[in-house]
């Protein structure tokens, strides 16, 4: 007979069909829990990181939606479960479950399954998972560089694979017959030099045939709970990735066009945002409706979590106000200890002169980024370089070859010769320099609440400085140029702005974790900017309800409005 345990689990639609040696391992990692009456189990937002199932009692299940309003959307009895996508995906939860009476659950978290899993792969195949679960836990195989640490995976997709076909079969058919051809060549004339040609012609159409289905391959979409991204990679070539917040997107555009998109189903989703070109394109995506409407649970889901964050700080604000018994003294801060003078290291004091070849050195060799509190400076790439200095870098070198050749190989006057020299070296020179400094000069920065790029010309003959608040990005896009860019790991980065137009960071070092730095700080001033806004409305609700408690403590009576006069008939 199986233990009760076992046939509890088993109860949940998710281990339903596991075999009798994995429903015992899974019967292991369960503990019994009991709530009583009024208690939360989980609340809406919060991250999730178990499953439960109810053996006793009754719940409710409350829902905040977009709009802040909260409803009752389900009861639950002994039977039934909830919690797949936070055992498997660890999602937040999409509602608040409270115990209307004395319950009991079963309940496994997450991290004694996943050790589980990783213990025992087959059990993942036994696993009878919901259709969206297990599309969302399939995308969830990689972990990018990109993704912060909060950050999940909701689904990944390639273009359909309808596409590969469709753009390898004229190589296909073309190697097909060539094949054919070749062969019935050497057939009838007995010659090898038709399979010499055949081979070599076969070759090139297999490297583009394996190029093709490789670059179908590296184009990726994703849909996480922060972002959607598109990324475009070339084998060993130019790498695009556009991200998008979610909170930035306003519409979504589907179009399926041609009957090879409604037989297969797939097509393209437009993703617009604010920007002046701010859009995110997937292209020719499997199922493009339901990526649409995952993108919409994303957002809906982004905004319910808002609403219920917001209802909480309210509801604790009140407690406080209004029945301040119920929360813990604060303790008082340590007072401060006094500051004793530090005793200072005796240094050396070096002459200035001393000082020179390390400030030379700096200048030759800046830091193409370098943190300064909270403000982060981005410079070009040294290939950005390389263009401005290649004309007076020549002249320089063919001036200096030139002088060694006429003092050692020919009779001119070595006086003449270096006076023409040096004229040529004070020219050549400053305009070296300009162009250096002209290169050093340009800088690009992000802050706690801005971005700024600054463009200044030497001998501070000129500044142009563009800046935008973090808040006005709309989505942010990279782009490495090619297989240099991608050796010496250099591109540019595209920030859209909302009014304030693009901003485009050239050639920087590392623009993929540029880009992921930009969005950072852009979601951290996002929140704080949330949350300054959520305390000001907090604190104006406060006063109201302070100015009617003060009010009701003192009788004073709320009169009445008057109501208009009404209108006499003519």
């Amino acid at each position: 007979m199986p233990s009760k345990m076992m046939q509890k689990i088993q109860q949940i639609p998710l281990f339903a069909d596991l075999r009798r040696d994995d429903l015992r391992d899974v019967s292991r990692l369960a503990k019994e829990k009991s709530f009583s009456a009024g208690e939360v189990i989980c609340q809406q937002g919060q991250p999730g990181h178990s499953i439960y199932l109810v053996t006793s009692g009754q719940l409710r299940v409350l829902y905040v939606d977009p709009m802040g309003i909260q409803r009752e959307v389900k009861r639950m009895r002994a039977g039934d479960s909830f919690g797949e996508t936070s055992l498997l995906l660890g999602e937040p939860r999409d509602a608040t479950i409270q115990a209307i009476t004395d319950t009991t659950l079963v309940t496994i978290h997450k991290d004694d399954f996943d050790r589980l899993l990783e213990r025992n792969p087959d059990l993942f195949k036994s696993l009878t998972m919901r259709p969206d679960v297990e599309v969302k836990y399939r995308s969830r195989r990689f972990r990018f560089k990109w993704q912060d640490e909060d950050e999940i995976i909701v689904i990944s997709k390639h273009r359909h694979d309808a596409v590969m076909v469709r753009n390898i079969a004229l190589p296909v058919f073309v190697f097909l017959v060539t094949a054919l051809t070749c062969w019935y060549w050497y057939r009838q004339t007995q010659n090898w030099a038709p399979l010499i040609v055949g081979s070599l012609l076969g070759l090139i159409l297999l490297l583009l045939i394996a190029y093709l289905v490789a670059d179908h391959r590296d184009e990726r979409y994703i849909v996480t709970n922060k972002r959607v991204v598109r990324r475009d990679r070339r084998p060993m070539g130019r790498e695009i990735r556009v991200d998008a917040p979610l909170r930035t997107i306003q519409d979504i555009q589907e179009s399926q066009v041609g009957i090879l998109t409604q037989l297969f189903d797939f097509g393209d989703l437009i993703i617009e945002t604010a920007g002046e070109r701010g859009h995110v394109a997937f292209r020719e995506i499997p199922d493009p409706e339901g990526v649409r409407e995952i993108i919409f649970e994303q957002i809906r889901r982004l905004q319910a979590s808002a609403k219920v964050r917001e209802r909480e700080a309210i509801q604790q604000d009140m407690q406080r106000y209004f029945e301040p018994q119920w929360l813990p003294a604060e303790e008082a801060p340590p007072p401060p200890e006094p500051e004793t003078p530090e005793a200072k290291p005796s240094r050396l004091r070096f002459l200035s002169w001393m000082g020179v070849p390390f400030r030379v050195l700096s200048y030759f060799l800046p830091p193409l980024r370098y943190e300064q509190g909270e403000t982060i400076t981005w410079r070009k790439h040294w290939i950005a370089l390389l263009k401005p200095i290649a004309l007076p870098t020549l002249l320089i070198v063919v001036f200096t070859v030139g002088i060694f050749f006429v003092l050692l190989w020919t009779s001119v006057d070595w006086s003449l010769a270096l006076v023409a020299y040096g004229v040529a070296l004070m020219i050549l020179l400053p305009w070296w320099l300009w162009r250096f400094d002209d290169w050093q000069n340009d800088i690009y920065q992000v802050t706690a609440s801005r971005i700024i790029d600054v463009e200044r010309l030497p001998l501070f003959l000129r500044e142009d400085r563009r800046e935008a608040s973090l808040g006005m990005i709309q989505n942010i896009k990279f782009e490495v140029p090619g297989t240099l860019g991608r050796l010496l790991n250099y591109g540019s980065v595209t920030i859209e702005t909302a009014g304030a137009g693009a901003f485009t960071f050239d050639l920087v070092k590392n623009p993929s974790e540029v880009q992921s730095e930009i969005f950072r700080r852009m979601e951290a001033f996002q929140k704080q900017k949330e949350r300054a806004a959520a305390e000001q409305h907090r604190h104006e609700l406060l006063d109201w309800f302070a100015v009617y408690d003060q009010m009701r403590r003192e009788g004073i009576p709320v009169a009445p409005s008057e109501a208009p006069p009404a209108s006499q008939e003519e």
